[in-house]
């Protein structure tokens, strides 16, 4: 993973990079970690980025680990945790072997499992599994890729009601900037300037299971608004429900 990447824009970080946490139309995160939460339970934060996340923890739970691999973000996140004597914050490669981690009963990641590299995918999600306590829980939100052609869907349909053919609508509404060679169908599309992996349901489904070795609990539409994936804040008042949504995954240790 690419700690330079990281560090330079760490300062910047609001501007380029979508809080998870607070993005949601319905607290969703917040709710789903609350069902979990005992001040007798420790978690950690897998990604935890700026940190922005850590203070809520610290309220909830008896101890809270945070982990990054970029140093100028675990500062500032030190910063956002200054007062608080039940917040750990360290920095780690998460795609490489985590055994000197503490195992702890609840492990959160936002939007962390999304580098475009299988390999380095797959050692963070075994890694986060294997420092679970058993009948612990993970707490996983990643990208949607059916959100992600659904909202190409909706895009077209705002071209025809502005007039557009179905023809043009649909030539309009051209996505291929996000795709590249080989990588469509392993729904790595660029958002931004970084190729982001995206999931498929029944995916998530099949890793939780076969190489997480987790058994799945739930997972949840975390819907968000449609200017986040239109950057526009002239959205039409007919574009409502159904909402553009990332996944939120639920699952228990054995």
């Amino acid at each position: 993973m690419d700690v330079k990447y990281w560090n330079d824009f760490a300062d910047e970080y609001d501007e380029f990079v979508i809080d998870a946490f607070t993005y949601g139309r319905s607290n969703t995160i917040a709710a789903t970690i609350e069902r979990f939460a005992s001040p007798e339970l420790d978690i950690a934060d897998y990604g935890c980025g700026p940190g922005k996340m850590l203070p809520f923890l610290a309220r909830k739970f008896h101890y809270v680990y945070g982990y990054d691999f970029s140093d100028k973000l675990l500062d500032i996140a030190r910063r956002h945790c200054v007062q608080l004597k039940n917040v750990e914050i360290a920095q780690a490669d998460l795609s490489q072997p985590v055994d000197r981690l503490p195992m702890t009963d609840v492990i959160v990641s936002l939007n962390a499992v999304i580098m475009p590299d299988p390999k380095t995918r797959t050692q963070f999600m075994r890694g986060m599994a294997s420092r679970i306590k058993p009948g612990g829980h993970l707490i996983m939100n990643v990208p949607s890729v059916e959100s992600l052609l659904y909202t190409a869907f909706r895009e077209t349909e705002w071209y025809r009601r502005q007039g557009y053919t179905p023809q043009k609508a649909e030539f309009q509404t051209d996505i291929s900037s996000l795709t590249g060679p080989r990588r469509l169908a392993q729904g790595v599309l660029n958002r931004g300037s970084e190729p982001t992996k995206h999931y498929l349901r029944e995916e998530l489904m099949v890793l939780v299971r076969d190489e997480m070795r987790l058994d799945l609990v739930d997972m949840i539409k975390m819907e968000y608004d449609w200017k986040t994936d239109f950057e526009n804040d002239d959205i039409p008042d007919w574009m409502g429900e159904p909402y553009p949504w990332d996944w939120l995954v639920i699952a228990k240790a054995k």
